[in-house]
């Protein structure tokens, strides 16, 4: 009975295709994060689902949005604050983009949140931004915006 060996093509393919596949499954397993924090909070520690959700829907607008520098909080009056900041639209399209401030006492308990929506932001501008809510805590220890919706806005018509 003669044996047959593989042949040198088939010998080399199936561990160059191994390779390949564990390539593929290392660059799927990577992941990118974003927040944006003041300058006040040194960490930040994820307490439930709902702030890796949060985490994992700001990494989605990544790719849109980029923020310039820190936000910077301030009491107004009585019980209005006011986050202001900075942010470019980075991707090649108009965007209607809706931002979400959230500050949170040192417990990491949510104090305050407040929303505004930025209509019309152009392809590779840099636009200013002044959320404005009310608090019935005067004081906290950190504060994060973060990018909750973009929609695709070209010619101003909204979600296209």
């Amino acid at each position: 009975m003669v044996k047959r060996r593989p042949s040198r093509k088939v010998f080399f393919a199936f561990p160059t295709v191994l390779i390949a596949l564990l390539f593929l499954l290392a660059a799927c397993g990577s992941s990118s994060t974003h927040s944006t924090s003041s300058p006040a909070s040194s960490s930040s520690h994820p307490t439930s689902n709902a702030t890796a959700t949060a985490t994992a829907t700001a990494a989605a607008f990544q790719k849109y949005v980029s923020f310039i520098g820190h936000p910077t909080v301030t009491m107004l009056a009585g019980t209005t604050f006011q986050a202001a900041g900075q942010l470019k639209n980075i991707d090649t399209f108009q965007h209607d983009i809706t931002l979400q401030v959230v500050l949170k006492d040192a417990s990491g308990k949510v104090i305050a949140t407040a929303t505004q929506f930025l209509d019309n932001v152009k392809a590779g501008t840099t636009v200013s931004y002044a959320i404005n809510g009310t608090t019935a805590q005067p004081t906290w220890l950190n504060a994060e915006v973060t990018v909750i919706k973009v929609s695709e806005n070209i010619g101003g018509s909204g979600d296209d």
